[in-house]
């Protein structure tokens, strides 16, 4: 190994290994299929990482302070479900978003409460949140619609504004989603609150020594990111997809917190990583409707189709791993005065 490389830490070499390959898979890409191709792909990549992206901005806000909160899944679905409701009901995109948003926020306070007052487990009321979701959103469609399995939303003008390009749609909440990246490192980086958070994830005894509330603190950072994990619900309900079914995350949560662990923390790598999974479901759906595909396809191809973005993520976890910049208390409870 070049003596550059040796020097590099395991958070280094993640960097770099993300650029280089990102650069070659759109290298291969725009070669294979031409420009209009790559730039359409891209596109889609774009699409596909927004949720991922925003689930795995908040999850990091949140592991920041010392929790660990995996029931983004449950998050996820269940944002999604109230956002379709409240777009019918409300007759506004927007407002929906924003209720997905407050649904997320809403659950993850109710996780926080539990992690921190309550001293419970962090990983089993993740587990449970994600179960509970499951359960919820697959009880509200028949309740609410009396559809067992997914809604859709019968009226466009319920979907948010799209601007549309020879390559495919563009909605807003792409550039969102790069704003809130932006603002979350900004904030951890160089707010106060930032520095009670990272404090809080780092050593809550001397935080909290301090005159910090370390309670207060992990718990507003774990709303944040419920905020976040509950806008990725609301777009792939509302605008990505245009319904909501049962399993509408299909894993993003799980991919979020896979991106969270390549990144060690670290918002503009979890976002690049993102893409990259973002990228390989673009890629499957391109095949799937590819002409020259078909045979493929129809003979069962597109069940290992479906199956390359979950691919990509097992081999990431597996071949990079990015443990160096956790918090040092990360996952752990803190019990005051103990």
């Amino acid at each position: 190994m070049p003596d550059y490389l040796a020097n590099l830490t395991q958070y280094g070499r993640n960097r770099l290994i993300l650029f280089v390959a990102t650069s070659l898979l759109l290298l291969g890409i725009g070669i294979a299929l031409g420009g209009n191709a790559l730039l359409t792909i891209t596109l889609l990549g774009i699409a596909a990482m927004t949720p991922i992206g925003l689930a795995a901005i908040g999850e990091i806000i949140n592991q920041r302070g010392g929790l660990v909160n995996i029931g983004i899944e449950g998050i996820i679905v269940i944002a999604g479900l109230t956002s379709i409701w409240s777009a019918e009901a409300l007759g506004d995109p927007y407002l929906a978003l924003i209720v997905g948003m407050l649904t997320g926020a809403a659950l993850s306070f109710i996780f926080g409460v539990i992690a921190t007052y309550g001293r419970g487990s962090q990983i089993i009321a993740g587990l449970g949140m994600n179960l509970i979701g499951l359960g919820v959103v697959a009880f509200g469609l028949v309740q609410i619609w009396g559809t067992p399995g997914f809604h859709m939303l019968g009226d466009d003008s319920l979907r948010p504004h799209r601007m549309f390009t020879p390559w495919g749609p563009v909605s807003w909440l792409y550039f969102l989603t790069f704003l809130f990246a932006g603002l979350a490192w900004f904030m951890l980086a160089w707010t106060r609150f930032g520095m009670h958070v990272q404090a809080s994830g780092n050593n809550p005894f001397v935080t909290d020594a301090n005159g910090i509330d370390v309670y207060k603190v992990r718990i507003k950072a774990c709303v944040m990111g419920g905020a976040l994990s509950g806008l990725a619900g609301g777009f792939l309900a509302v605008d990505y997809l245009g319904g909501v079914t049962k399993d509408v995350s299909q894993g993003r949560g799980f991919m979020a917190l896979a991106c969270i662990v390549f990144s060690a923390l670290d918002i503009p790598l979890a976002l690049g990583i993102a893409f990259v999974f973002g990228l390989t479901e673009a890629i499957a759906l391109w095949v799937q409707n590819a002409a020259w595909a078909k045979d493929f396809v129809v003979a069962g191809g597109n069940s290992f189709l479906l199956m390359i973005p979950y691919l990509s993520v097992i081999l990431a976890l597996a071949l990079f791993p990015g443990f160096e910049r956790l918090s040092r208390m990360i996952g752990e409870n803190y019990w005051r005065g103990q």
